[in-house]
């Protein structure tokens, strides 16, 4: 059994609502042990003999059945994250602008077309460089004003985010 972290994309987002409690029920009753969300935007700990694209698989079925909504799941061990965060090719800039420092989850890396189409919307000072199955994206004015045309198969959490994850999935 391992520890890991469950990114959902696009929860809580618009029309895309969803219950942190109603979240771990599911998993609970699916056998998943430990099961604890972090900040209400789709970020699970939990405990499973499952990992990988199999165990992403297996919560996206879950999260369909019982709660009816469709969404990609994306999985990292506390390993992984380490080592997510140890890559880091912004780390000044991560350490004065966390909540500007973004990871994007990915199954893979991104396409040279998908790096080009970053390359060519990006604004001035904006960055993406590629890593282990994610994207590290520097938005020197916020997520807001930015253009950046960003993978379609992803989910993307801030810095604060990341190592907060990284400390759940380590302290149980």
């Amino acid at each position: 059994m391992t520890r890991q972290v469950a990114l959902l994309r696009g929860v809580n987002l618009g029309k895309r609502q969803v219950v942190m409690a109603e979240l771990r029920a599911v998993l609970e009753a699916a056998g998943f042990e430990g099961v604890r969300t972090l900040i209400a935007s789709g970020n699970v700990v939990l405990t499973s003999k499952l990992k990988g694209a199999k165990l992403e698989a297996k919560l996206e079925e879950v999260i369909l059945a019982g709660l009816g909504l469709k969404t990609d799941v994306f999985v990292r061990t506390g390993d992984e994250l380490d080592a997510i965060m140890a890559a880091n090719p912004f780390k000044t800039f991560t350490k004065t602008t966390p909540t500007f420092m973004v990871v994007n989850f990915m199954r893979g890396a991104a396409t040279k077309a998908e790096m080009e189409a970053m390359e060519k919307s990006s604004l001035t000072g904006e960055e993406v460089a590629q890593g282990e199955r994610c994207l590290y994206i520097k938005f020197p004015n916020g997520q807001g004003p930015s253009k950046l045309k960003l993978p379609k198969l992803g989910s993307a959490r801030n810095w604060n985010t990341v190592t907060k994850l990284a400390a759940a999935v380590r302290a149980e």
